[in-house]
């Protein structure tokens, strides 16, 4: 009996120090563990970054797309560039796309209102580009106190273009959604959606052609820079401000924008004299209405723009400096620059360009939905411009400007529709067919010598269809 209570004795106190062991080996207080907690100031989406007050969102997507007859560019289409000329070594019948990019939004609040930034990180591959694939940032801007400064949508566009249709590098449109605008803004807010901004902009530069430089305007090439006016050459930024509206019913913009459209040198050296300082600009009216009383979720859009030496305010893709096309038996093509001039002493005379664009969307069911779309961009010369560019012995061999052999006026329009199904939240499927002409800037039989791998061709008008299929799955709130 003594043993056994011995025993028992003894395990207790071996027990008890074993705990009292454990014990002192377990920490003191366990560091709280930080969630990742919801931020619902800013909308859905938005989290808390840990251990700190920034509410951030991640977002983006991952596309895959077929084009038929894009010409050798998905982006811009078949009267693009070189790939205008439609041969096998230039143009493609076919081509595949595959883009993915992932977007990162912060917000805060600080003592001078909420602090944003957004970037946006893109890859794209196009089977029918020798570059590809492709890495690129198309945002990457902070805005705060009314400010916006990086890179961001123009302040003068309102025209939502990649919301219609998938093949919008043809539209003739000012819009920068895709690619970004490098912007200075003030945006001042006066209630009731009302706003008023003041902003220098990355300039929209186009050609600026002096007509003595030998093959200026080649029939069957276009326009190369070689004076100040080459595009991304300019001394000033442009001046940009607006004037918008947006409530419930939709949104109205009024905007205007200053552009140096100023001439390099009349000869190769400083000392043979420049034209003095051009200015052009350009002024737009443009809205988006909601349609509720057709079906929810229909809306009309529409962008008028004029302009006189900033063409790419009328057309931002189309065209960067021109349209060229190559038919079976015909060629059209049309220059576009912000202006020309002449030998000493000559001044910039500016381009004229005007454009317009519309689209209707309808929903068919909340998964169902086709938009039609459409632009027409026409751009003229005023004579002495036409006497510039047609003494110019390259261009269709000389002739008397305005004749039926010399007229750089031209016109180019498209009209197209997408249907698009949303199978599951995020998760979309589309087809998109476009029809774009080019009303060639001249007109006549008169045979021409041609650029590249083609043969003498006379002078016509030029159209093109162009097909397109596209998945795409968002994965942004």
């Amino acid at each position: 009996m003594k043993m056994v209570k011995s025993l028992l004795l003894g395990s207790a106190a071996g027990l008890v120090a074993v705990a009292g062991a454990q014990a002192a080996d377990l920490p003191v207080k366990a560091k709280p563990v930080e969630y990742v907690k919801v931020c619902s100031l800013y909308g859905a989406g938005y989290y808390y970054m840990p251990g700190t007050d920034i509410c951030l969102k991640l977002g983006g997507y991952v596309r895959y797309q077929f084009t038929v007859n894009p010409g050798s560019s998905v982006s811009f289409g078949p009267f693009f560039g070189a790939g205008g000329r439609h041969t096998r070594t230039e143009s493609q019948d076919t081509a595949q796309r595959v883009r993915a990019l992932i977007t990162v939004d912060t917000r805060q609040q600080t003592a001078y209102g909420t602090l944003r930034t957004y970037v946006l990180l893109g890859y794209t591959h196009d089977t029918n580009n020798a570059a590809a694939p492709l890495i690129y940032f198309t945002r990457g801007f902070i805005q705060v106190a009314g400010f916006t400064l990086g890179k961001a949508s123009s302040f003068f566009d309102i025209y939502p273009n990649a919301s219609f249709g998938y093949n919008v590098g043809l539209m003739a449109v000012p819009d920068t959604g895709d690619g970004g605008q490098v912007v200075a803004g003030y945006t001042a807010q006066f209630g009731n959606g009302v706003s008023l901004t003041i902003a220098i902009e990355q300039a929209r530069a186009a050609s600026v052609v002096n007509t003595t430089t030998a093959a200026s305007f080649a029939v069957g090439a276009l326009p190369t820079s070689n004076n100040l006016g080459g595009p991304g050459v300019r001394s000033w930024p442009d001046i940009v401000g607006n004037l918008r509206v947006d409530q419930a019913w939709g949104s109205i913009l009024i905007a205007a924008a200053l552009h140096d459209a100023s001439g390099g040198y009349y000869g190769a050296t400083v000392g043979t004299g420049h034209p003095s300082n051009e200015w052009g600009w350009a002024a737009t009216i443009g809205a988006i209405f909601n349609l509720p009383f057709i079906a929810p979720g229909d809306r009309f859009a529409f962008q008028f723009v004029y302009s006189e030496g900033a063409v790419r305010y009328a057309a931002l893709n189309q065209p960067t400096t021109g349209l060229l096309g190559y038919g079976s038996t015909t060629v059209g093509f049309g220059f576009a620059t912000d202006g020309v001039y002449g030998a000493t002493p000559s001044g910039v005379e500016l381009t004229t360009a005007w454009s317009i664009a519309a689209a209707i969307e309808h929903l068919w069911t909340p998964a169902l939905r086709t938009s039609l779309y459409g632009s027409y961009l026409d751009v003229s010369h005023n004579a002495a411009a036409k006497v510039f560019m047609c003494a110019n012995g390259t261009f269709l061999g000389g002739g008397a400007p305005g004749g039926a052999l010399c007229n750089p006026d031209f016109s180019y329009w498209v009209i197209g529709s997408r249907t698009q199904w949303e199978p599951t939240k995020g998760w979309i499927m589309g087809v998109d067919v476009i029809y774009s002409n080019l009303d060639t800037a001249n007109t006549g039989t008169g045979i021409v010598a041609a650029n590249g791998n083609r043969s003498a061709t006379p002078v016509g008008d030029q159209s093109a269809w162009t097909f397109t299929f596209r998945t795409q799955r968002d994965y942004h709130p």
